[in-house]
C-alpha cells in the first residue's frame, strides 16, 4: 500500500487528481452532518415547545380541576343534606376519576387550545396530549424534518419532542385507570 502511494506521489497531477476526486465524498459526509445538525435542532424545538405545551396543559387542568371541585361541593352544600362535601365529591377514586373524566369532556377543547397556542409560538405543531403519565401531563410536539441530503426520502417525517408538566396530585386519582389521550388532526 505504501509503494502504490509513493508511486502516486511521484507522477504530476496525481494528488490533485485524488483531491477533485475526493471532494464529493467530502460533501456527502459534511451534508450527512449537517443533517444530523438540523435533525438534533429541530428535535430541540419540538422539545422546547412540547415543554411549553405541557406547561399550558397543567395550568388548564388545575383551573379546571378547582372549579370542578368547589362546583360539586357547592351543590352537595346547597343540598342541606349534612354530609361532608369532601366525601361527597372525592370520597372514593371512582368519584375522583369521575371528576378528571367530566373536566376533560367538559373543557377538552380550550385545553387543546391552549396547547397548541402555546406549541405553535415555539415553533411546532402540536401532536397529543395524554393525561396521565406517572402523575403528570405529557404533550407530545412535531416539528417537519428537512433533509439536506435523500430529501425524497425524509419528505414526511416529523420530529418528535416530548414534554411533560410538574407533578399534580389530582393525577394520581387516575393511576389505576386507563390514560386519557387526546390527539390533534392535522
Amino acid at each position: 500500500m505504501l509503494r502504490s502511494l509513493r508511486r502516486l506521489n511521484r507522477k504530476r497531477g496525481n494528488v490533485t487528481m485524488m483531491w477533485v476526486a475526493g471532494l464529493p465524498i467530502f460533501m456527502i459526509f459534511f451534508m450527512f452532518l449537517a443533517s444530523l445538525v438540523i435533525a438534533w435542532m429541530d428535535h430541540a424545538t419540538a422539545q422546547k415547545a412540547a415543554d411549553a405545551g405541557s406547561l399550558a396543559a397543567t395550568k388548564k387542568m388545575d383551573e379546571y380541576v378547582n372549579k370542578e371541585v368547589q362546583e360539586r361541593m357547592q351543590a352537595v352544600i346547597g343540598t342541606g343534606v349534612i354530609v361532608d362535601p369532601y366525601e361527597a365529591v372525592l370520597g372514593t377514586p371512582g368519584k375522583r376519576y369521575g371528576v378528571i373524566k367530566s373536566v376533560r369532556r367538559k373543557y377538552e377543547n380550550e385545553i387543546k387550545q391552549s396547547v397548541s397556542k402555546y406549541i405553535k409560538q415555539n415553533g411546532a405543531e402540536p401532536s397529543k396530549i395524554i393525561f396521565f403519565v406517572d402523575g403528570r401531563v405529557r404533550v407530545e410536539a412535531k416539528v417537519k424534518f428537512h433533509s439536506l441530503i435523500f430529501a425524497e426520502q425524509f419528505r414526511d417525517v416529523y420530529v418528535k419532542g416530548v414534554g411533560f408538566g410538574p407533578k399534580r396530585d389530582y393525577a394520581d386519582w387516575t393511576a389505576k385507570m386507563r390514560k386519557i389521550e387526546i390527539p390533534f388532526e392535522n
